[in-house]
């Protein structure tokens, strides 16, 4: 890893971090469901079918904290790798199978672990990513 690619990677993760929390939920769900598709998007926050994310996407109640941390993390992890390289490649980060996590997939991750721990393991990955 260089200083540049480093400082690089701070840029974008300080950045990510930064519109999780400025941009409203509706347009996190959009953007997500935009970056990766419905149903990918959906898979990744746990969510049973498309059809919740497409609602909180119009503005529609999240009823879950969890369910609300996990779209801040996906919105932030998609924010991140789209930003620094693509989002055909936020989509394939996700999917993919991962040293960083054990070998497990991102999405699985988030879907199926708390979402605090999760945000840590998957953000670890990203910056892995990011400083390569």
């Amino acid at each position: 890893m260089n200083i540049d690619g480093h400082a690089r990677a701070a840029d974008v993760m300080e950045y990510a971090h930064k519109q999780s929390v400025r941009v409203p939920a509706d347009e996190q769900a959009q953007v997500v469901q935009q970056v990766l598709g419905s149903r990918l998007a959906a898979a990744a926050l746990g969510l049973k079918d498309t059809r919740t994310l497409s609602s909180w996407a119009r503005g529609g109640p999240i009823r879950s904290g969890e369910g609300e941390h996990r779209l801040q993390v996906l919105f932030r992890v998609v924010t991140a790798v789209s930003g620094a390289f693509s989002p055909a490649v936020a989509a394939a980060f996700l999917r993919g199978s991962n040293p960083t996590l054990g070998d497990q997939a991102p999405m699985i991750v988030l879907a199926d672990s708390p979402p605090a721990a999760a945000e840590t393991r998957i953000l670890s990955a990203v910056e892995a990513l990011l400083s390569a």
